[in-house]
C-alpha cells in the first residue's frame, strides 16, 4: 500500500464516530479467526469424517458465524479492540484469556437458549483452543510488525505556535501511535508556547515546505483568528491532497471528546449534526431501547430481586428499597430517577445536595458494591419504558447540580439536547462526577455523543459498559473531588 494512503486512512468513520484503522483490522482479523477455528474443531474431533449434515453446508457456517460473534462482541466488552495491546503483549495475552473465558460462560448460556446453533462440546473446546492461539498469533504479528511503524504515522504540521500548538503537542505526546508532529508553524505577533526545536521558520514559503516534508494534514491552531496572508497556500495545500483540520476536529477525532477550551459557538453550530435526527431515527432509537431494555429485565431479574433481599437484611426492613430521585432530562424536564438505594437513609437529613465521592460515608455496605458493578442502576430500565431516559445518553444530574453547572461552564445546557441513559459515552470513558471540575472533563464526552450519538455509537457504548461492569473502570468517582470550578 502507498504510506501515504495508509496515513490518509488511519482514522475511519462509521456512523460518524471515529474508530482505528488497526482496530478495524484486529476485528476483521479475528472474525475471520473465529469461523476458521470452528471447521478446525469439527475437522479435528471427527477426523473428517463428521455428519454430513453437520460439518457441511449452511448449517456450520451459521454456527460458526455465531461461535465469531460471540467471541469478537466478548473481547470487545473487555476493551481489546478500544485500547489496543496498550500495555505491552504480556498483558495483553492474560487479558484475551479473560476475554475468552467471557466467551466460553456466554456461548454455554446461549447454547442452552438456542440448542440448533450447539455445536458439541468437544468441539467447542477445540474452536476455543485453535482461536485463542490464532487471536494470540495475530495480535503478536501486530504489535511487533505494525503498532511500532513510525512510517504509518501520520505527518501533521501545527499551523501556529501557541497556546493552541501547545494542546496539540500535548496530545500527541499522549497518544500511543498514529499521529507525528513535524514541526509547527510560527505565525507572526504569536507567543510561542512550544519546544523551540519543533517550531519552523516562517521565512519559507508554506506550500513549498509541506510538499517537501511530505506532510499529511494541517492542523490550524492559531490562538487569534486566521492570518489572511496564509489563505492561498493552505488553499494550495489542500488542493494538493493535504487534509486540512481545525482544532476542535482535531481533539473529537484523536481522543472521542469535543474541548470546550477551544469550541466556537460557530463550529458547534455548523457541526452538531447529531441534534438533528428526525422522526424515523427517534422512532428506531425507542424501539431498540424499548427491545433491549426488555430483554435485559428478562435476564437480570433474578439479580434485582436478590439486590432488594440484600438492602431489605442489611437495613432491617428500615428504609426503601427503591428509591426515586429527581433529576434533570431531556429539554431540562425534571423528572424521578429510578435506583436501588445504596446510601443510608438520612444520607442528606439537612437537604442540601452532595455530590458523590470515592469511599463516600454515606454509602452502605451492600451499596458499595452495587455501585462498583452499576446494579443500583438496574431499576432504570423502568424509566426507559416510560420513555424518560434512554439506554444510552449523558447521565442526568440533580436540579440543583444543573443549575450551578449551566452557570459554570459553557456548553453545559447542550447536553440536555438528548435523552438521559443509564450508561453513557462519558460513564464508560471518564466515571462519575464527584466536583464540578469532574463535570467539567465529563462534559467533553457527553458534547461528543450529543454531537454524533447514533444506534452505533449507543451499541458501542453497551458493549464497553460491560467492561465497566466486570472489571470497575470507570464505576468510582474520581480522587479530585474537592476541585471547584471558580
Amino acid at each position: 500500500m502507498d504510506q501515504k494512503l495508509g496515513r490518509h486512512v488511519f482514522m475511519i468513520r462509521i456512523f460518524k464516530h471515529f474508530i482505528s484503522r488497526w482496530s478495524i483490522f484486529l476485528l476483521v482479523a479475528e472474525s475471520l479467526a473465529g469461523v476458521l477455528a470452528v471447521y478446525v474443531g469439527v475437522w479435528i474431533r471427527f477426523a473428517g469424517e463428521a455428519p454430513e449434515d453437520y460439518s457441511h453446508g449452511p448449517e456450520l457456517l451459521i454456527r460458526a458465524l455465531f461461535f465469531a460473534l460471540v467471541m469478537i462482541m466478548s473481547m470487545a466488552a473487555t476493551g481489546r479492540y478500544q485500547r489496543v495491546l496498550d500495555d505491552g503483549f504480556s498483558a495483553e495475552v492474560l487479558r484475551v484469556a479473560v476475554s475468552f473465558i467471557i466467551g466460553m460462560v456466554a456461548l454455554g448460556l446461549l447454547f442452552y437458549v438456542f440448542p440448533d446453533i450447539f455445536i458439541g462440546r468437544g468441539t467447542n473446546g477445540l474452536a476455543m483452543t485453535f482461536a485463542f492461539v490464532i487471536f494470540l498469533t495475530i495480535r503478536w504479528f501486530f504489535y511487533h510488525y505494525i503498532i511500532d511503524i513510525d512510517v504509518l504515522k501520520r505527518k501533521i504540521l501545527v499551523f501556529g505556535d501557541g497556546e493552541n500548538a501547545r494542546l496539540v503537542h500535548n496530545l500527541v505526546q499522549s497518544t500511543p501511535f498514529g499521529v507525528s508532529i513535524v514541526g509547527c508553524w510560527s505565525i507572526p505577533g504569536q507567543i510561542s508556547a512550544v519546544p523551540d526545536e519543533i517550531i519552523i521558520d516562517n521565512s519559507e514559503d508554506l506550500s513549498d515546505w509541506v510538499a517537501r516534508n511530505d506532510i499529511d494534514e494541517i492542523v490550524l491552531a492559531m490562538d487569534a483568528g486566521f492570518p489572511t496572508m496564509y489563505a492561498k497556500d493552505i488553499l494550495d495545500c489542500k488542493s494538493a491532497g493535504v487534509k486540512i483540520v481545525d482544532l476542535p476536529g482535531f481533539f473529537e477525532r484523536e481522543k472521542h471528546i469535543i474541548n470546550m477550551d477551544i469550541l466556537t459557538p460557530e463550529w458547534w453550530i455548523h457541526n452538531s449534526d447529531g441534534l438533528d435526527q428526525g422522526s424515523r431515527k427517534e422512532i428506531f432509537k425507542k424501539m431498540f431501547d424499548v427491545a433491549v431494555s426488555l430483554l435485559l429485565l428478562a435476564i437480570v431479574w433474578p439479580i434485582m430481586a436478590l439486590t432488594a433481599l440484600a438492602i431489605f437484611i442489611e437495613s432491617k426492613g428500615r428504609g426503601p428499597v427503591i428509591y426515586t430521585q429527581e433529576r434533570v432530562g431531556y429539554g431540562g424536564r425534571v423528572f424521578k430517577v429510578m435506583k436501588f438505594r445504596s446510601m443510608r437513609t438520612n444520607a442528606e437529613e439537612d437537604g442540601i445536595a452532595r455530590w458523590a465521592s470515592r469511599n463516600d460515608a454515606r454509602v452502605t455496605r451492600v451499596g458499595r458494591f452495587i455501585r462498583k458493578s452499576r446494579i443500583d442502576e438496574l431499576p432504570q430500565f423502568i424509566n426507559v419504558l416510560k420513555g424518560e431516559m434512554s439506554l444510552v445518553g449523558p447521565r442526568p444530574e440533580r436540579p440543583a447540580f444543573v443549575n450551578v453547572l449551566k452557570r459554570k461552564i459553557p456548553y453545559y445546557s447542550e447536553r440536555l439536547r438528548v435523552k438521559p441513559g443509564i450508561t453513557g459515552w462519558a460513564q464508560v470513558r471518564f466515571g462519575y462526577s464527584a466536583s464540578e471540575d469532574d463535570a467539567a472533563e465529563k462534559l467533553k464526552f457527553d458534547l461528543y455523543y450529543v454531537k454524533n450519538h447514533s444506534l452505533f455509537l449507543d451499541m458501542l457504548v453497551l458493549i464497553h459498559s460491560v467492561e465497566v461492569v466486570l472489571f470497575g473502570s470507570g464505576a468510582s468517582a474520581p480522587l479530585n473531588q474537592e476541585k471547584k470550578i471558580p
